[in-house]
């Protein structure tokens, strides 16, 4: 029996179509994708669902719904009917939404809805609530903070600074929560170590300070690698901007202090971008997004995001 289609825009999600979303979403191959689903499956299936084997045979082929328990931004639609599909074996599965990731999405509403097997169902539920409540939670609060920064800038003369987070992730599922991040309005900073040089208070201690830790870099980083030091005082930032650094950040600055670097590198002539970071969060990324830097980073966008309320609920075949 299929799937009745009642609203002329829903889209079927065939394996195909959320294989190409998944693609173009992570920059991955879906078996990278699959080996994570599998591995998240695994760990909740344990040696077998026992429930299961108490249903009546004859009820097995359900209807299934995923509802909106409140108002937020979806991230995580494509990899909630992927875990469905890898839980059916990719058979006997359809599945329909009229959203895609990036909607907003309104409590009552069906975010997902089909038929398949019951016990697929219930294996993959938690699975596939769980990773979509986590990364619409991510999408909803770097939404959020991108609202606030493109009211603060509003009626004044400057650019909106790009909001990014940073590598405070949860281990395993950095790709995804990252992502959820760019659902959410935000661009991402670096994914990993190997994507930007970023000399830390660490690292110019074990240099002897900024100006020799930027020469070595300088001279030993591959050629398209930007550069970027973390400063946290006037002085250091003046050292940093004579030493050539492409970016700059300004972690736990004070307001005053990061109006007289963007003042500094104005008449320094420099191109270098500012980057201001160091527990930004709804209260006072405001008053940040005005003093004309290039970026506000904020691991609060990952680390601080609560999940949204997701529901799943079976019904049998019409």
């Amino acid at each position: 029996m299929s799937v009745k289609n009642n609203k002329s825009v829903e889209l079927e999600l065939t394996r195909e179509l959320v294989e190409q979303h998944i693609v173009a979403a992570l920059g991955v191959v879906p078996g990278r994708f699959h080996r994570d689903v599998d591995a998240w499956l695994e760990e909740d299936f344990g040696s077998g669902d026992a429930s299961i084997w108490t249903q009546n045979p004859i009820a097995r082929r359900m209807r299934v719904e995923i509802i909106a328990k409140q108002d937020f931004k979806l991230c995580g639609l494509y990899f909630m009917a992927a875990i469905f599909q890898r839980a059916h074996g990719f058979a006997r599965c359809q599945l329909f939404s009229q959203f895609s990731d990036g909607a907003e999405v309104k409590r009552g509403e069906v975010v997902l809805r089909g038929e398949g097997d019951a016990a697929a169902l219930l294996l993959g539920e938690r699975v596939s609530l769980n990773l979509t409540a986590r990364l619409s939670g991510v999408a909803s609060k770097t939404l959020q903070m991108k609202r606030l920064i493109q009211a603060a800038v509003a009626g004044y003369n400057i650019a909106a600074p790009a909001l990014l987070e940073t590598r405070k992730t949860t281990p395993g599922i950095r790709l995804y929560e990252k992502y959820a991040t760019r659902v959410g309005g935000a661009r991402n900073h670096r994914h990993s170590l190997d994507t930007g040089l970023m000399l830390k208070e660490n690292h110019l201690r074990s240099f002897g300070g900024i100006s020799a830790a930027l020469q070595k870099a300088r001279t030993e980083a591959a050629i398209l690698t930007r550069i970027e030091v973390e400063v946290s005082s006037l002085p250091e930032f003046n050292e940093a901007l004579r030493g050539g650094a492409d970016v700059i950040m300004l972690d736990n600055f004070s307001l005053q202090d990061i109006k007289e670097a963007v003042e500094l590198r104005r008449k320094s002539g420099h191109s270098v971008a500012l980057e201001v970071s160091g527990n930004l969060t709804e209260e006072n990324i405001s008053a940040a997004a005005q003093l004309g830097v290039d970026y506000l980073s904020s691991g609060a966008l990952i680390h601080q995001a609560t999940w949204v309320d997701l529901s799943m609920q079976l019904y049998p075949l019409e």
